[in-house]
């Protein structure tokens, strides 16, 4: 069953019809996200949903090329700034914002554990749109995003499931993580680097999941840097996964 938020939602921006709009979310525990949710150019709503999650230290813009290339499959995207990046970083009224290179601090002071709940709560949101249509949903996470999309693999059960070098579970709420790893049958790839910080986590997911794809690829990068390399192991799954083609 999902779970349900209750979140204040500003909605702001250009009509959908023109393509594109800005949205504004309020967490429970006062900080506004902003994301951006984009319609493809051809076909008709209701469109099926791409969410798209970027890594610690980024923002939703590391996805552009990704999300250009979702929408040619006919998905309209949603990029979201996580809290404490990006356009994300206001709470209660006071900026607040990450520290590259202080993960741990940054974790307990911003509330990486919630994101998951954020994640959610962006959902639920759409959901109630009618032109999207959230059922056979795809989600993209890169690093603190990869495992921050894990737990809603069960609960929406999209249609294909993408993370680069995905954080550990202990980052968020273990059990419901490895929950969802065990019981999601989701077509899942996973990609992780030879000597990527996150590769024993990537691994255990890999191993614990009932539909998951490993892909190592050389080196020692981690999410984005690595995305390069795993531009063609990703676009083949899409093509799998994904119904029309580009």
């Amino acid at each position: 069953m999902r779970r349900r938020f209750v979140i204040f939602v500003l909605l702001c921006g250009t009509p959908w019809l023109l393509g594109s709009e800005l949205l504004s979310l309020h967490t429970k525990d006062g900080f506004l996200l902003k994301g951006w949710l984009e319609f493809p150019s051809k076909g008709k709503p209701p469109y099926h949903l791409a969410l798209l999650v970027h890594e610690y230290g980024s923002d939703h813009r590391m996805w552009d090329t990704m999300a250009k290339k979702l929408r040619r499959y006919g998905y309209a995207t949603l990029a979201v700034d996580l809290r404490g990046h990006g356009a994300s970083t206001r709470r209660n009224g006071q900026e607040i914002r990450v520290r590259p290179g202080h993960f741990q601090d940054d974790a307990k002071r911003i509330g990486f554990s919630k994101i998951p709940d954020d994640l959610h709560a962006w959902m639920d949101r759409i959901e109630r749109r009618k032109e999207i249509d959230i059922e056979e949903a795809v989600f993209f996470g890169s690093s603190l995003g990869g495992g921050a999309v894990i737990p809603l693999m069960i609960d929406y059960e999209p249609k294909a499931v993408v993370t680069l070098s995905p954080a550990s579970a202990a980052n968020f709420d273990p059990k419901a993580v490895m929950e969802s790893v065990r019981e999601s049958d989701t077509p899942w790839l996973i990609v992780t680097s030879q000597r990527d910080f996150v590769r024993k986590s990537a691994r255990r997911y890999a191993d614990e999941a009932l539909l998951a794809t490993l892909i190592v690829v050389p080196g020692s990068g981690h999410g984005s840097h690595i995305l390069p390399s795993a531009q063609g192991y990703i676009d083949a799954f899409l093509d799998r996964y994904l119904s029309g083609g580009e």
